[in-house]
């Protein structure tokens, strides 16, 4: 992996807490009027644009409804000033239907001043996760 710098090396602090299941570490390095964007609403459960701690928390407790988190790697962290974009894939467990997929997926975090983040995108295979998901 690259030589991470400031907020890449935040950043990759909250992976590490994401697969230890530490979901605070990552509350509380969010602003508190943070935007959280999920690619894939309706389909996906957890998709949709959260506001703030509680909606994120709120966030994970839906993936964590929906998806069994089996791996999530990260492949790549790059930085451009308060800017991170990070990409991987995963492999999850559809919990509803024991579908189990994978996906690439790639993640922009935003950082204030205050090095918090302000704003955070995530983008990944929504149609596959969708497919594990149905009932056929």
């Amino acid at each position: 992996m690259e030589t991470l710098v400031h907020y890449g090396m935040k950043v990759n602090d909250m992976y590490d807490a994401f697969n230890r299941r530490d979901l605070n570490t990552i509350l509380n390095s969010l602003s508190n009027d943070c935007i959280w964007e999920v690619m894939g609403q309706p389909e996906i459960p957890f998709g949709g644009i959260y506001h703030g701690r509680d909606d994120v928390k709120e966030f994970f407790g839906k993936l964590m409804d929906t998806l069994d988190m089996q791996d999530m790697t990260v492949e790549h962290i790059l930085e451009n000033g308060n800017v991170v974009i990070a990409t991987g894939h995963f492999t999850a467990l559809a919990r509803k239907t024991n579908k189990r997929f994978s996906t690439l997926w790639s993640m922009t975090w935003e950082f204030n001043d205050n090095e918090e983040v302000v704003h955070f995108r995530d983008c990944f295979d929504t149609l596959t996760c969708a497919r594990a998901m149905r009932s056929l």
